[in-house]
């Protein structure tokens, strides 16, 4: 019999590339304000709608306090808080599409630069604009 040992998978300590190298750092105090603004809310209504739906995981039971003046007030407070934590900082997603969008030079007045290799995922090695 012909036995065919399965492929070796790399462990994740063990891959080429992590997901903080794919992208250059970027100071986001060099950045067009306009440019950080839309990131910070696009990372603050990502994190909102984290918020609203680990509110809605949490189960209810007599001694909860659900009516509709506390969902609006929870609501409220959840956004305000998302807003906050994004310009804080936040999970670094508004980083990571500021990073991106400076290196396919979108923001410059020289239109699309030129094409960029991806490191990882499924496009490994594909050139792409």
């Amino acid at each position: 019999m012909n036995s065919v040992s399965p492929p070796h998978l790399p462990s994740a300590r063990e891959a080429p590339i992590s997901p903080a190298r794919v992208l250059p750092q970027v100071d986001m105090a060099r950045v067009p304000k306009q440019l950080r603004e839309a990131a910070e809310g696009m990372e603050a209504m990502f994190l909102d709608y984290l918020m609203k739906t680990m509110r809605e995981s949490i189960p209810k039971n007599e001694m909860s306090l659900d009516n509709p003046a506390v969902q609006l007030y929870q609501g409220l407070q959840d956004s305000e808080t998302a807003k906050t934590a994004a310009r804080a900082g936040g999970v670094g997603l508004a980083e990571q599409m500021v990073a991106y969008m400076m290196a396919q030079s979108y923001t410059g007045s020289q239109g699309q630069g030129a094409p960029m290799r991806v490191q990882g995922g499924t496009h490994e090695g594909h050139s792409v604009r």
